[in-house]
C-alpha cells in the first residue's frame, strides 16, 4: 500500500506523463503541431512540482483541507495533458502565436 505522503508525488508524475506522452504523440503522429515551449522537459516538470509539494507538504499542517491543497497542486499536472488532448481533438485551437 502507498504511504499516504507519496499520493501527491505519485499524482503529479502520471499527469507529467501524461502531458509528455501526449505531447510526443501530437509531434511525431500529427503534422503542423509544434511545441510552444521548446525548452519544455519533463524532467524539470517533476523537479518543479516535487519540490512545491515537498515546500507544502513539510510546513503546512497536517489537517484536511491543507491535504485537499497538496492533492489540488498535484493534480494540476494533467493540465498540459487535457490541453493536448482537446488540441488533438479538435475542440481548442491551441496557442496562436
Amino acid at each position: 500500500m502507498t504511504k499516504k505522503w507519496a499520493a501527491p508525488f505519485l499524482i503529479s508524475l502520471c499527469g507529467i506523463l501524461s502531458d509528455y506522452t501526449t505531447t510526443f504523440y501530437a509531434l511525431n503522429f500529427h503534422t503542423g503541431f509544434y511545441e510552444t515551449h521548446p525548452q519544455y522537459s519533463p524532467v524539470w516538470a517533476i523537479l518543479i512540482f516535487w519540490s512545491a509539494i515537498t515546500i507544502l507538504t513539510l510546513t503546512l499542517p497536517k489537517k484536511r483541507p491543507w491535504n485537499l491543497c497538496i492533492i489540488g497542486l498535484a493534480s494540476a499536472s494533467f493540465i498540459g495533458a487535457i490541453n493536448n488532448l482537446l488540441v488533438l481533438l479538435g475542440l481548442f485551437p491551441g496557442i496562436v502565436i
